[in-house]
C-alpha cells in the first residue's frame, strides 16, 4: 500500500520527538512524548483521533539499540510500517540538504524527509524465538570478548613483575567460569534453533557452506531476522562489505578498501570463516588464484572472501537449497 504520510521519530533515552509530513512534504504535526510504552500507545490513539489512518503512515527511526526497543515493539505489535535506518543515512542526508541546526526536533524532521524521499524498506517484527536467539547470540559474544581480554591479560610477559598468587588464581578461575558460561550459551542456542523448524532448516543450509559452522550460522540468523533483502548485493551493502573507491578523473585518492558502513557484527562473524573457506572450499580456489595474481594484500583477499560467503549464504537461503559447488560463479575480472 502506498503511504500518504511519513513520520520521522528521533529516539532519545527519555523522549521521542516526532514529525509528520504529507506526501507533498507539508508539515502536519510535530511534538514530543515520553519514551514509554503507555505513552506510545496513547500517541497512536491520538493520531487516529486526528483523522490519520495508521495504515497510511510510514514510520521511520534510526537504529539506537535498546532506546528504540519500546517504539519498535509497539509499532510492530500494531502491524504498522516501520523502517529502522542506519544513523549514517540520515546524517549524510542532512548534510545533502544543508542542515544548519541540529537538535531533536530538527532531527525528527530530517528523518521524516528522508523517509518521504527515499522510502526505505520496512522491517517485519521479530518472532519471539528470533528475539530470544538475538539476545542469546549477543550475550554469548560479550562473554567471548571477556574471555579474550582475560586471556590477553594472563599472557606471560618477561618484562612484567611476577603476579601475586591471588591474581593468578582469580584469572584462572575467571577463565574457567567464562568457558563454562560460553558452553551453556552454545547449548541454549543449539536447543533454541532445534526447537523451530524454520531456524533449524536455515541453520542446516548455512552449515552446508564450507567455512560456516553452527556458531556462525546462529550469528547470521540472528542478524538477518526480520530483514528482507532483494539481492545479495543489497545484503553485502548492509554488512559494509562493498568496495569503496575514491577516484576523480585520472586521479585516485588512496586504495580501494571496504566501506565498512554497515553491520559490524556481521563483518566480525565472517572474518574467521573466510579464512577457513579459503583453505577448504575447492570451488573458490580458481577465484582465489585470480585474486592472488593481482598481488592483493592478504586482508583484501579476506574481505573479498567475506563478501563471497555472504553472497553464497543469501543464495542458499533464498533458494532453500544446500551449497552446490557447481553453482559458484567465478568472475573473469574479479
Amino acid at each position: 500500500m502506498k503511504k500518504r504520510y511519513f513520520m520521522g521519530i528521533d529516539v532519545a533515552k527519555a523522549t521521542l520527538d516526532f514529525c509528520l509530513l504529507s506526501k507533498n512534504a507539508t508539515l502536519l504535526w510535530r511534538g514530543q512524548l515520553p519514551n514509554e510504552s503507555p505513552a506510545i500507545v496513547q500517541f497512536l490513539a491520538r493520531l487516529e483521533a486526528r483523522g490519520y489512518k495508521l495504515a497510511q503512515i510510514h514510520f521511520c527511526c534510526e537504529s539506537t539499540g535498546v532506546y528504540g526497543q519500546r517504539l519498535v515493539e509497539a509499532l510492530h505489535q500494531s502491524a504498522l510500517a516501520l523502517s529502522v535506518i542506519n544513523p549514517a543515512q540520515s546524517k549524510f542526508f542532512a548534510i545533502s540538504v544543508l542542515r544548519r541546526t541540529k537538535n531533536d526536533k530538527v532531527d525528527a524532521q530530517i528523518i521524516a524527509r528522508f523517509c518521504r524521499e527515499r522510502q526505505p524498506l520496512a522491517t517485519r517484527p521479530l518472532r519471539p524465538i528470533e528475539a530470544q536467539l538475538k539476545l542469546l547470540v549477543h550475550e554469548r559474544e560479550s562473554r567471548v570478548n571477556e574471555q579474550n581480554r582475560e586471556r590477553n591479560r594472563a599472557k606471560t610477559d618477561p618484562h612484567q613483575i611476577a603476579l601475586p598468587k591471588l591474581i593468578e588464581q582469580q584469572r584462572k578461575s575467571r577463565l574457567k567460569q567464562l568457558a563454562k558460561e560460553i558452553a551453556q550459551f552454545d547449548a541454549a542456542i543449539d536447543s533454541l534453533i532445534a526447537s523451530d523448524e524454520s531456524l533449524k532448516n536455515q541453520s542446516r543450509l548455512l552449515c552446508s557452506i564450507p567455512g560456516i559452522a553452527k556458531v556462525t550460522a546462529a550469528k547470521l540468523l540472528s542478524e538477518l531476522a526480520g530483514k528482507e533483502f532483494h539481492s545479495a548485493r543489497q545484503l553485502a551493502a548492509y554488512a559494509g562489505l562493498t568496495p569503496q573507491e575514491c577516484r576523480s578523473g585520472y586521479s585516485s585518492y588512496g586504495k580501494t578498501v571496504l566501506c565498512k558502513i554497515g553491520n559490524r557484527f556481521l563483518r566480525k562473524a565472517l572474518f574467521l570463516p573466510a579464512a577457513v573457506a579459503r583453505r577448504w572450499c575447492k570451488a573458490l580456489q580458481p577465484w582465489i588464484t585470480q585474486l592472488q595474481s593481482r598481488k592483493l594484500h592478504e586482508l583484501a583477499i579476506r574481505g573479498a572472501l567475506m563478501r563471497k560467503l555472504l553472497h553464497i549464504a543469501f543464495g542458499v537461503l533464498a533458494n532453500q537449497q544446500p551449497f552446490n559447488p557447481l553453482l559458484v560463479s567465478i568472475p573473469k575480472n574479479p
